[in-house]
């Protein structure tokens, strides 16, 4: 039975088909980066209130009626509902340091409370940059004592964020061409495309508020993308 079986392997593997190997694509790879410069349209700014007295109780009372007229300073500047939120809000108890001074944390071991402080921030969305600056005097005339963390942004990055791709890939395609050109082949078909955008990237200066107000530079924000393209060649 052994020598019929070693005849058989030896069969089965005469007659299997040889399976040719397939041809190796020639590529050519290029890289392309686009951008476009926008203005931004809008400012992000945290506002807030910042109270301190004896009791938790009093600090709380007081942070709210000077928060409740500073909210209402950003309504009368036009700003809608949806673009004020809080941002934080916190309760935290003051303790005597060296000498005199409140400090907020005990710097000397003892766990006497004096005092009670209460933050309370909203983060308004500011739509129209012309009037930032008289938004941002009018809400520290009504009691804000805490304005951090302003920003700008561009409403709608979408049209900007589609030029700088569509720059990307023409600026790859061009590069393809060109070293294509340069190597003495040509551009067949494209295999594959990558592509990605980023975030918009601050710039310069460009913009200052009315001189009676607050100066506010929103400048300007560059929206970039990258791409990168793949083509199959050929020669010449």
């Amino acid at each position: 039975m052994k020598p019929i079986a070693v005849a058989l392997t030896l069969f089965l593997c005469a007659s299997a088909p040889a399976l040719a190997a397939e041809p190796r694509l020639a590529t050519l790879n290029a890289n392309g980066a686009g951008s476009v410069s926008v203005a931004p349209d809008i400012a992000i700014v945290t506002i807030g209130v910042i109270t301190r007295e004896e009791t938790a109780k009093a600090a709380l009372k007081a942070n709210n009626a000077d928060l409740r007229q500073v909210i209402a300073a950003i309504r009368g500047e036009g700003i809608d509902e949806a673009d004020i939120g809080t941002s934080g809000f916190t309760v935290t108890p003051l303790f005597k340091g060296k000498g005199s001074s409140i400090l907020r944390y005990d710097s000397e071991g003892s766990s006497k409370i004096i005092g009670y402080e209460v933050s309370n921030t909203v983060q308004v969305t500011i739509r129209d940059l012309a009037n930032s600056g008289a938004v941002l005097d009018k809400v520290v005339s009504s009691g804000a004592n805490r304005i951090s963390g302003i920003r700008f942004d561009v409403s709608d990055p979408q049209v900007a964020s589609d030029k700088a791709l569509a720059a990307a890939i023409a600026e790859a395609r061009r590069r393809g061409e060109l070293m294509a050109a340069a190597a003495g082949v040509r551009l067949v078909r494209i295999l594959d495309v990558n592509a990605s955008s980023g975030a918009p990237v601050f710039a310069r200066s460009e913009m200052r508020a009315a001189s009676d107000s607050v100066p506010v530079m929103p400048g300007r924000q560059e929206i970039t993308a990258n791409a990168n393209v793949t083509w199959e060649i050929a020669p010449e």
